[in-house]
């Protein structure tokens, strides 16, 4: 059975206590972590983060970048950080793609809105997409490096949410470090074409 996000979260935190104890090596952020949650400082919850991007007329696509700004229906990630004193285990990624209807929108504000009206669908469904892969890095380093996009393709197993993909390895992302979530295709993206990720997870908040 899978283990949840909070789970996993609270055993790795716990591991450097104990590896503290027992006179290892460990990380002293981590143990802090750990006492701060114990003693109820700290409290953790579900989290997502999230961007939509135009893919359309693109091989390479950055799903946050540095001029990004929090506005809801886009994304909820500034300047490619987390919210300060937010600690983030990033245990899954939600990958969908959508097509726009009508004429294709000459400046961004109309595609923002045309991107918040937008429906999200399996990354199957837009050419080529399937056949690309994607890197994620986080405080100055891989998390996943060049993983076929293929592994976001779902949609005949009823176990799994659509697009859903679980890390191997689940990784922290800390607030003061800026991560990237980047796509490579082979070929230009279809012009109309959207591509919405989500990094699932579990965060530190204030209790």
């Amino acid at each position: 059975m899978r283990k949840g996000s909070r789970e996993q979260f609270l055993e790795i935190v716990n591991a450097h206590t104990a590896l503290r104890d027992a006179g290892k090596k460990y990380d002293p952020a981590m143990v802090k972590m750990a006492l701060d949650i114990k003693e109820g400082r700290l409290q953790l919850a579900d989290a997502a983060y999230y961007s939509i991007k135009r893919s359309g007329g693109k091989a390479n696509i950055n799903m946050f970048e540095t001029q990004d700004a929090k506005e809801i229906g886009v994304t909820n990630v500034t300047q490619t950080k987390l919210p300060k004193d937010r600690l983030f285990l990033c245990n899954r990624i939600i990958l969908l793609a959508g097509m726009l209807e009508g004429e294709v929108p000459t400046n961004d504000s109309e595609w923002k809105k045309a991107i918040k009206m937008a429906n999200f669908d399996s990354i199957k469904k837009i050419a080529g997409l399937q056949n690309g892969v994607f890197t994620l890095m986080a405080n100055k380093k891989l998390i996943i490096d060049e993983r076929p996009m293929q592994e976001f393709i779902t949609d005949n197993n009823s176990t799994i949410n659509l697009g859903t993909y679980y890390l191997e390895n689940p990784r922290f992302i800390r607030d003061d470090e800026e991560f990237e979530f980047t796509i490579e295709l082979g070929e230009d993206a279809p012009d109309k074409s959207m591509i919405k990720v989500v990094l699932g997870g579990t965060s530190t908040i204030p209790a």
